[in-house]
């Protein structure tokens, strides 16, 4: 793939946020920074007017998807699913075909089961997919490791909150990077 081809464009982009629900988030490492780093990404997504999908793995079990992540959202669009691959799920398949974006920024949990599923999918239905790898969780750093590790090797590009912001944003002196500024500072 030519590197020029790998570029964020906003126009292009939508962002899916993976089963961050509190009972799947507190037993993976760096589950704290990992939401300050999703915090980040609804902050400047939505300045740059990006749709936000947000998925629950069995929210009856396993609670809803986190509070303060839902509070920050303009539009919750929250989806629950009993499936381990989001496209197996009609409504969120559907939600995210009817974005009209053919590159998925992700983040969420767990980087070797939930969010490896749905990312080789996507990249097998035509998907650019962008993993902000600061953002993305398991349980064990090894599990996430070969998790990202299929990804990248599937044709995923493993970038970082701050790489997938700045590409977003694309230049300084803009009225969204003015009103990005408060959250860059806190990267």
């Amino acid at each position: 793939m030519n590197v020029y081809q790998e570029f964020l464009e906003r126009e292009d982009c939508a962002l899916l946020l993976v089963d961050i629900q509190k009972l799947l988030l507190d037993p993976c490492e760096g589950a704290e920074r990992l939401a300050q780093n999703v915090m980040a990404l609804i902050d400047v997504v939505q300045i740059a007017g990006i749709p936000i999908l947000c998925t629950e793995q069995n929210p009856h079990k396993l609670g809803g998807f986190l509070p303060e992540l839902v509070q920050k959202l303009q539009e919750p669009r929250v989806l629950g699913k009993m499936e381990f691959n989001c496209f197996e799920n009609p409504s969120i398949a559907q939600a995210i075909f009817q974005t009209n974006r053919r590159t998925l920024l992700m983040a969420g949990l767990e980087a070797h089961v939930c969010v490896f599923h749905t990312a080789a999918h996507a990249l097998r239905l035509g998907h650019r997919v962008h993993i902000a790898s600061d953002a993305v969780a398991s349980r064990s750093l090894f599990n996430r490791g070969i998790g990202l590790g299929r990804l990248e090797k599937a044709g995923a590009v493993i970038s970082s909150t701050e790489m997938i912001i700045y590409e977003l944003l694309n230049r300084a002196g803009t009225p969204e990077f003015r009103a990005a500024l408060p959250t860059l500072k806190r990267l």
